[in-house]
């Protein structure tokens, strides 16, 4: 009679590896790319930021240095500006830095929100 230990189904069986499981690549593909909505977003608030918005940011202000009190003919805005030289632009309606800076966060903010909004839309939230 034979052992436990020498039959052959059990020594063939104790011997084989386990088999690991098939990996499987799972590629991730955004619906939007991220660089060409972020680009777009914040060029298109810099345009309607200079050819929209500019000209209602002007008048605004101009309107406000008009009222503020004057102390040898000229308003305090008035001086300010005359002092000013980092915010001189070459442009001739007068987008500065300051203008870039506010109109291209606006931009990257909405086109991060169209990102996020997006990715909600393509998630299995149920």
């Amino acid at each position: 009679m034979q052992t436990v230990a020498t039959r052959p189904s059990l020594r063939a069986s104790a011997r084989v590896a386990p088999r690991r499981a098939p990996r499987v690549a799972v590629v991730t593909k955004a619906a939007l790319d991220p660089q060409i909505v972020i680009s777009g977003s914040t060029a298109a608030f810099l345009a309607i930021g200079r050819f929209v918005f500019l000209g209602y940011q002007r008048r605004e202000a101009n309107f406000d240095a008009t009222v503020g009190p004057k102390t040898t003919g000229s308003t305090y805005f008035d001086d300010l500006q005359k002092n000013s030289t980092i915010f001189a632009t070459n442009d001739p309606a007068g987008f500065n830095i300051i203008d870039v800076a506010g109109w291209g966060a606006l931009g990257h903010a909405v086109g991060f929100a169209v990102l996020a909004v997006n990715s909600l839309q393509g998630a299995n939230l149920s």
